[in-house]
């Protein structure tokens, strides 16, 4: 459209605007045929190891070695190799009273959540939006082909809460990793109190719903806790393993209070394994008390401000800009 506008008013411009706009537009045409380059070529330049995927929903750009690895999507970074994603279903399953047989993880990423799930030997169902994320799972895991053979695994290509709203399946275990950033649009949808409302009535007995808060701004961690404590009558929380984010563990029923020493005696050992794949120490008991030890007290955290809470009508979380320039009441 600015080249439209640029030749309806050529007739009103002064030589030296033509001839600077002229030269100005030639040369930012060359650099981008010429030079420029895309997102994809970008990061390569910077990883010795990309991998390139696209479908209907998005780009998905794998990068990175080791334990040096990263997802992105439509260029901006999901996830990372990181513990935290272990404990995200190893702490609500050791915590769950009775025995776990079903879990359901809403957003895939690199699939180390749902390795972690089928450690259990329980029926595990992902739900993921972007199909080419479930086609990269073998770039983060080498054992990736094993669990997509797990009889007891399937992976959902669909919306999270559209997947809810349509199936009458029950599950032990609900754990939502919402995607970054925390601002984005639309990601209010997996933080809401009408989505906790819904994710509740797909909870069995005992049941536990585990949300990932990430970190960021205090009264978006307001926000997101206080739907969560107003949709479930128990809630606790944990700061991560890892020092940064923290496991939101909200159910109907009571959540026991456990020590590492008890949780490691409720574990198969496949997920005892699992749970140390990535730790230092050798000493889970230890390692898991790192987590309990750092229990957040939810009185201490609530604001009195009701309004610090996120609705679909009201998604806090992404009305950000105003707030933080002081231009908007809360």
């Amino acid at each position: 459209p600015f080249v439209v506008f640029y030749l309806v008013s050529w007739r009103s411009l002064v030589r030296w605007q033509r001839l600077g706009a002229g030269v100005a537009l030639g040369g930012v045409l060359s650099w981008s045929m010429l030079l420029g380059e895309d997102f994809e070529a970008y990061v390569a330049r910077f990883s010795p190891k990309t991998e390139v995927r696209r479908d209907y929903a998005a780009s998905v750009i794998s990068c990175g070695v080791g334990m040096h690895k990263a997802l992105l999507v439509n260029g901006v970074s999901m996830t990372v190799l990181t513990p935290i994603t272990k404990f995200m279903v190893h702490l609500p399953l050791a915590l769950h009273k009775g025995r776990p047989e079903s879990v359901l993880l809403i957003c895939f990423g690199m699939g180390t959540t749902y390795r972690s799930a089928l450690s259990w030997d329980v029926k595990t169902t992902a739900v993921e939006l972007v199909p080419s994320v479930k086609e990269a799972f073998g770039f983060y895991h080498a054992d990736a082909a094993q669990y997509l053979r797990n009889t007891k695994g399937n992976i959902v290509i669909d919306d999270g809460r559209r997947y809810l709203k349509r199936t009458k399946e029950k599950f032990d275990v609900i754990v939502i990793d919402p995607p970054p950033p925390l601002e984005a649009a639309g990601s209010s949808l997996l933080y809401s109190q009408e989505f906790y409302d819904l994710a509740k009535q797909h909870l069995n007995a005992n049941g536990i719903l585990q949300a990932w808060f990430p970190g960021g701004e205090l009264k978006i961690g307001q926000a997101v806790l206080r739907s969560i404590h107003d949709s479930f009558p128990h809630v606790r929380c944990f700061n991560s393993a890892e020092g940064w984010g923290a496991h939101i563990l909200a159910s109907m029923d009571p959540i026991e209070h456990h020590t590492g020493v008890e949780l490691v005696a409720r574990m198969p050992e496949t997920a005892k394994n699992d749970l140390q794949e990535w730790s230092q120490t050798k000493d889970l008991p230890a390692y898991l008390d790192r987590v309990l030890s750092h229990e957040v007290l939810i009185d201490n955290v609530l604001n009195a401000d009701l309004r610090l809470r996120i609705t679909d009508d009201q998604p806090f979380n992404e009305y950000f800009l105003l707030r933080r320039h002081n231009l908007f009441p809360y």
